[in-house]
């Protein structure tokens, strides 16, 4: 049953709620320029006074003393003082007549001796507010200069208005999330438990019942039916019995409660994901802040080694957790990874050394791995063939709308709580995860389905003779591992802190990349569809992904830095989507030889050392190139990547046969993020 009406109405809700935030964004922006910006300006002329005031009472009192303003020494240190303790404070200038005799601060609002020119604002060279001091009485006149930024209440006024637009589309994230979940247990899970029963009761069976008891329309729609049901089937003699006419008829819906739960465990998936991205644009500079010498390592191996560690114990830890999970349950499996994590990332926030942060994130990466694992094979038991790829869709986006807030949200409160406390917020959303899924997966191990053999090693000659495999493999999604990991999670948030950018500027980056996935990837995913051909996707993705290395090396400038995320998303959106689809069109004799599932785990399995390598290599560019050079470096594998691929994928000849069904492929194909 389609419920198409179901559909339109999320998407009038959410609508809706956008245009009203929207609006309110500015009004709200409108607000705060009418309202603060007339009063913020004459305050900053005003603390500069206030701040000169203190150092004019200074000299005044050594000229009360007898001494000669332009004979006075150490006034330079004085200034230097004062404006290392007023950070909002630019220059100050001690000018003797028409010359400059003590100077801190801004070189450019100093030309040789004299200040540069101001405009009838008072605003040296366009840029800054001066107030003019006068100090000393009587002989040569002197005048002290305080400049503040004139463009700093702009500058604030903007920094709110980027918050705000931050926080309008988390928001509008965060009330999809919450409106498919009310609607989808609320209404779409009852009316197509409504819809199968009405289907069985058209095909002459009435012996099913919608088992609604709710007290709203749904409900009474429900029972309406129920009694309409019982009533036909006391009229139909030759109806099937069970039990007797006094027993209760079987509720339809145990596949119907399995897609309500899936909407359920979305939520959950959203919040657990969301607690360990909240810490994305902070974790390399909180390593560097822990770094401790390491004999015979460089700075930047060390720090790169909590992240590549991560990715590797997360990578290893997913087969055994996925074992478990058939042996043990879901629900245990998942309870378990939830508990590590939250332990891991209290222990994060806590560590006061490097290795008790590596501990710490070794605890979380498996207990990422099994939380993720066990949700995966939830959604594969749930759900048939025919419905799997809209379940799997429903799963996944809670991931990526995860991505999307975290980052936003993590920066403004670390900003706001700092690092450690932002740690604790997260182990507190991994528990709250842990609570919801308690309630929603089953206690009962397993699936009931059949279980495929592990990874062997003689299975990886098998793939790594066929030559598509190792082109889309090693030279595709290997690549695109590591450019993400080296470039957004490691190196990006290393070189924007040195910068002087703030966290919460460096969240608003990396929502960026997660924006353009999940607004692009539907329809690169609709047009190799259409079209049928992947290789041009991953050629474009890749050569893209290379440019966007190359734009984030040219500069530090945040323009540049955007641009350069920006393609990076564009990138990845190209890359991932056709990549599983060419997996199964190039791969059919070994998919029949060694199943579907040990194909699609030896891929994710390669695939993941992009994320182990990118640490240390990206460390290993930036000890010898520093950041922009580490960052060319790594345009250049990239570009070096697609090559061979393109090369391999020639060699080996046309385009490949897919003679197998790939309408079950998505089962082992549930999209994960790359935490760091």
């Amino acid at each position: 049953m389609e419920l198409s009406f179901i559909k339109r109405l999320n998407w009038l809700l959410t609508g809706l709620v956008s245009v009203l935030m929207l609006v309110s964004l500015v009004v709200q922006t409108s607000h705060f320029n009418t309202l603060f910006r007339p009063q913020a300006e004459p305050e900053l002329a005003r603390k500069a006074e206030v701040v000169g005031s203190y150092i004019v009472a200074q000299i005044d009192r050594a000229v009360s003393l007898g001494f000669e303003v332009e004979k006075l020494t150490g006034v330079d240190e004085i200034l230097a003082d004062a404006l290392a303790v007023n950070p909002d404070v630019n220059y100050i200038a001690l000018m003797v007549g028409d010359r400059i005799t003590a100077f801190a601060g801004a070189a450019d609002a100093r030309l040789g001796d004299v200040l540069a020119a101001r405009d009838a604002d008072g605003a040296v060279a366009g840029r800054y507010i001066d107030a003019g001091l006068t100090v000393g009485s009587g002989g040569v006149p002197a005048v002290l200069h305080v400049g503040v930024p004139a463009g700093s209440v702009e500058s604030a006024l903007n920094d709110m208005v980027f918050d705000l637009g931050s926080v309008l589309i988390v928001a509008i994230l965060l009330n999809i999330e919450i409106l498919l979940l009310v609607v989808g247990t609320s209404v779409t899970a009852p009316l197509q438990r409504v819809g199968d029963v009405l289907h069985e009761g058209a095909e002459g069976r009435l012996n099913m019942r919608t088992g609604l008891r709710g007290r709203d329309e749904v409900g009474h729609l429900g029972r309406a039916i129920d009694a309409a049901l019982d009533g036909l089937r006391r009229m139909d003699e030759t109806a099937p019995r069970l039990h007797g006419d006094t027993a209760e008829a079987p509720v339809a819906g145990d596949r119907i409660t399995s897609m309500q739960r899936i909407s359920e465990l979305r939520f959950a998936i959203f919040i657990f994901a969301l607690a360990e991205e909240l810490t994305r644009t902070f974790l390399s500079v909180y390593i560097k802040d822990l770094f401790e010498p390491v004999p015979g390592l460089s700075k930047e191996l060390v720090i790169g080694a909590p992240i590549a560690l991560f990715m590797l114990l997360w990578a290893v830890a997913q087969p055994v957790a996925g074992n478990m999970s058939e042996r043990r349950g879901r629900r245990a499996v998942f309870l378990v990874g939830a508990g590590l994590s939250a332990l891991g990332l209290l222990g994060s926030g806590l560590a006061t050394d490097l290795v008790q942060l590596i501990v710490a994130r070794c605890l979380t990466a498996v207990g990422y791995a099994s939380v993720f694992i066990a949700a995966q094979g939830f959604v594969i038991d749930a759900t048939g063939p025919r419905r799997r790829a809209g379940a799997i869709a429903l799963y996944a986006g809670g991931i990526l709308t995860a991505g999307v807030c975290g980052p936003a949200i993590g920066g403004v409160v670390a900003d706001q709580i700092g690092f450690r406390m932002t740690f604790v917020v997260s182990a507190a959303l991994a528990l709250a995860a842990a609570f919801m899924a308690w309630r929603v997966l089953p206690r009962h191990a397993g699936g009931g389905k059949v279980l495929t053999r592990g990874l062997r090693l003689r299975d990886v000659g098998v793939c790594l003779t066929n030559p598509r495999f190792v082109a889309l493999t090693v030279f595709s999604a290997v690549p695109a591992k590591f450019g993400l990991t080296a470039l957004l999670f490691f190196l990006l948030p290393l070189a924007l802190d040195d910068s002087g950018v703030s966290q919460s500027w460096i969240g608003r980056v990396l929502l960026l990349y997660w924006l353009m996935m999940i607004v692009v990837s539907p329809l690169v995913a609709h047009l190799s569809d259409r079209s049928g051909r992947r290789t041009p996707f991953l050629a474009i993705g890749g050569v893209i992904a290379a440019g966007a290395a190359y734009v984030l090396s040219v500069s530090a400038t945040l323009p540049l830095t955007i641009t350069g995320v920006a393609l990076l998303g564009l990138a990845h959106a190209l890359v991932n989507s056709p990549q599983m689809a060419l997996l199964a069109e190039s791969c059919v004799r070994e998919r029949s030889t060694l199943g579907e599932t040990t194909v699609i785990g030896m891929f994710r399995l390669i695939e993941r050392l992009g994320s182990v390598v990118a640490p240390f290599l990206a460390g290993l560019f930036l000890a010898h190139y520093g950041y922009h050079g580490a960052m060319k470096g790594i345009g250049i594998v990239l570009a070096a990547c697609v090559a061979v691929q393109l090369l391999l994928l020639a060699v080996s000849g046309g385009r490949p046969s897919a003679d197998l069904s790939q309408a079950d492929l998505p089962q082992a194909d549930l999209p994960q993020k790359d935490p760091a």
